[in-house]
């Protein structure tokens, strides 16, 4: 629970010093006690106060009353689209918000060190049928795998990257345009002239969660203030961070294997629902890759695709059930993965 006080000694100590933004982030700001008043204190620092907030926190909104008057203190409320699923499950929420007039809401879809790239692609699908402005981005505070996001965007077609034109949350941001609609894409700190200052629940203020300099808010005064924010960025260019990464196979008894590169195409398959599209979005050959598919197939004795010829769209390819269930335990079993990895 951030102590107001803290606020109140900021106020004080950089007096006429204004920051261009403020992120308060908050596992559930509609329970809350303290929240409109952190973001009125926020407002007297910051020219605008966006509010992070979890994607599984929406449905602990039972008044629109009670968002509305916090959204009027916001400029936005960002969700953190942390998975397509839960996305897909808060769809009719997100709906209700905006038949009740709270239109300030945007989606942030940050991007893991093992991110999935067919589920971005589907997260942005989602929030563009609803109309959100969208970011994609780096964990908060973290150097994010953009550039190879970045490259498998320039594989999909109706897809044009722009130029970087600014700074948000503190990262470079350019426009990516999706059929036209534009998606802000954040990619490396902006460590030149970085002016942050973080704090974090117990009121201890540093320059961000890197850094080694940390005061709480008691024994902080201007000078301190001075310099962390003339401090240079932990997330410069120099920092190097890595990360361990893990592919996960499927094999039968008998050993007739389906590779990580194989099931990682099939879940763009059936995103797409277009074996040439989701071999571009991967940037392999199409060719290559059917008979590597049709081999695996002949040895499984069972079909994982069927292409459906016409129609309106001149044909879709789609998985098999067999080929779902697998896909289906894939992603159980990457995501157990994962969260043992990362915890």
């Amino acid at each position: 629970m951030l102590p107001l006080e803290a606020l109140d000694v900021l106020i004080d100590s950089l007096m006429d010093f204004r920051f261009d933004e403020c992120i308060v982030t908050c596992p559930n700001p509609f329970s809350h006690p303290k929240i409109g008043a952190i973001l009125t204190k926020a407002q007297e620092l910051c020219d605008s106060v966006d509010v992070f907030l979890p994607i599984s926190s929406l449905k602990n909104v039972a008044q629109s009353g009670q968002l509305k008057r916090i959204s009027d203190k916001a400029r936005a409320f960002i969700i953190l689209v942390d998975s397509q699923k839960a996305m897909t499950s808060s769809v009719q929420t997100v709906k209700n918000l905006l038949s009740f007039g709270i239109d300030n809401i945007e989606a942030y879809i940050p991007l893991g060190s093992s991110f999935n790239f067919a589920e971005v692609l589907s997260s942005i699908g989602i929030c563009r049928r609803l109309g959100l402005k969208i970011t994609v981005g780096p964990r908060l505070y973290e150097r994010g795998p953009t550039e190879e996001f970045l490259k498998k965007l320039a594989k999909i077609e109706n897809t044009e990257v722009g130029l970087h034109y600014g700074v948000k949350y503190m990262y470079h941001a350019l426009k990516v345009f999706f059929d036209d609609y534009p998606v802000t894409l954040l990619t490396s700190p902006s460590s030149e002239n970085c002016r942050t200052l973080y704090v974090d629940p117990y009121g201890n203020v540093s320059k961000c969660p890197h850094s080694k300099l940390i005061l709480n808010y008691t024994k902080i005064s201007a000078e301190h203030l001075r310099e962390m924010l003339f401090s240079p960025c932990p997330l410069g260019r120099n920092s190097i961070q890595l990360v361990p990464r893990v592919r996960v196979s499927f094999a039968t008894p008998d050993g007739v294997e389906i590779p990580s590169d194989v099931m990682e195409l099939l879940e763009l398959v059936s995103q797409l629902k277009s074996f040439r599209a989701a071999c571009k979005a991967m940037g392999v050959s199409p060719s290559t890759y059917w008979e590597r598919i049709k081999d695996i197939e002949d040895k499984l004795g069972t079909s994982l695709l069927i292409t459906i010829r016409g129609g309106r769209k001149k044909g879709v390819t789609v998985l098999t059930g067999f080929a779902r269930d697998i896909l289906e335990e894939y992603k159980k079993v990457r995501e157990k993965v994962l969260i043992s990895l990362y915890t």
